[in-house]
């Protein structure tokens, strides 16, 4: 995909003006080097902070990752039952060198090689409670950080900015990964398996919880993970755990020393700071 092809597809759409005025007064980056390595990330788009439950924060999967080593990262769909698995789904694909350069060609027309513009609100305007959406790019030894709260958020009829509507178009169009990198540059999509968990355990009541109730199963010994000392953040081989979490469901607790948690728990990504 050039930039000429970029733009005239973008400039067809009319929601997507405010991206081809931005990209025209850009200059082209030249791509020398691109991270190579399985736990670099060459680019991450997350959602953070904002409202919600504690578990759910500690989780927070990207909604698209991509390893210097060519495998891309989504989040898996969604069982619409309760209680639901306890890990979330995560979906691996792999990506060519030709691809990981046209996505980040992509990141380049929009401008996003470079320091991050001002994505503020406008003045006056606030919406509570709501996520950081955060555009992590790193190439040429630099890391670029673009990150605007509430972006998408917008009232219908309130006023943007340029720069909020040119990151959000970016989010937009790069979620359909095939279309960007080129089918023929992409894997077909099947479970992550990790290698390691991270996870935060939480005190509960099983009492508490009722219809269902929920199932409490014992946490077992020589996992290297303590429940007592795991309330921040701690880190576990999968092998040690993982035909107990990929059993479990959103309320299955376990119990260590007669006391009972509440576990929130996902697979160690690319990047990831390990606890």
């Amino acid at each position: 995909m050039n930039r000429r092809s970029f733009l005239a597809a973008v400039a067809g759409t009319p929601a997507l003006a405010a991206l081809v005025a931005a990209c025209r007064s850009e200059s082209r980056h030249t791509i020398t080097s691109i991270p190579s390595g399985p736990q670099d990330v060459v680019l991450k788009i997350t959602y953070e902070g904002g409202f919600v439950p504690v578990g759910v924060l500690f989780v927070n999967l990207p909604t698209l990752l991509i390893s210097g080593d060519g495998r891309a990262f989504t989040p898996g769909a969604m069982i619409e039952i309760y209680p639901g698995p306890l890990l979330p789904a995560i979906v691996e694909r792999s990506i060519t060198d030709e691809g990981i350069r046209k996505v980040l060609q992509l990141a380049d027309d929009a401008g996003l090689l470079g320091a991050p513009l001002d994505y503020s609100l406008p003045e006056g305007i606030g919406i509570a409670d709501a996520p950081d959406t955060v555009v992590v790019i790193n190439v040429d030894g630099k890391v670029y950080e673009h990150r605007a709260n509430a972006l998408g958020f917008d009232m219908p009829g309130s006023e943007s900015t340029p720069a909020r509507d040119n990151l959000n178009t970016f989010v937009t169009i790069i979620s359909d990964l095939a279309k960007v990198a080129g089918a023929s540059n992409v894997g077909d999509e099947h479970a992550f398996v990790p290698a390691e968990y991270r996870l935060q355990a939480m005190v509960v009541d099983p009492s508490q919880f009722t219809d269902p109730a929920p199932t409490v199963v014992a946490w077992p010994d020589g996992t290297g993970a303590v429940l007592a000392e795991s309330a921040q953040c701690a880190t576990v081989d999968a092998s040690a755990v993982d035909e107990l979490l990929t059993t479990a469901t959103q309320l299955t607790f376990f119990e260590e020393s007669d006391v009972v948690y509440q576990l929130a728990v996902v697979g160690v990504l690319p990047g990831d700071a390990t606890c």
